[in-house]
């Protein structure tokens, strides 16, 4: 089975998990998530059916991400298709995806045995996911 999520809805590339906000109500802290990243984290679980395995998984997940756009035509055809070594952290980037697909594909996060990631460099930002059940 293969989810493969491309960005239509106005978000530019995939977007990495950010640490929590706090803000002070009364005597009390609040923490919360910035609103953008529950925006692009409830894009991602629309675009996934609700499969719900309950074994155990093996996924395999590939980041494509946007090429500089500094860039002339000639080198973002060399760069197309290669690793993107920069900002953001693939293990943020992981997080979101991850949390996005709890209760959709799978029922919690922790069935995950084994996984492969990458980021690379496309033309169209997207995130393509392979899930197995092992």
């Amino acid at each position: 089975m293969t989810i493969t999520y491309k960005d239509v809805e106005g978000f530019e590339k995939p977007m990495p998990s950010p640490r929590p906000r706090f803000k002070r109500v009364g005597r009390n802290v609040q923490t919360y998530m910035p609103a953008s990243y529950m925006h692009h984290k409830a894009f991602i679980a629309q675009q996934m059916p609700r499969l719900l395995l309950t074994g155990q998984l093996k996924v395999t997940i590939m980041f494509g991400l946007p090429m500089p756009a500094r860039l002339s035509k000639v080198n973002k055809e060399a760069l197309s298709g290669t690793y993107h070594s920069k900002k953001p952290d693939i293990d943020n980037l992981v997080k979101t995806v991850l949390d996005a697909a709890n209760k959709h594909i799978w029922i919690d996060d922790g069935q995950i045995v084994s996984m492969v990631t990458e980021k690379r460099y496309v033309r169209e930002p997207k995130i393509l996911m392979t899930v197995e059940e092992v």
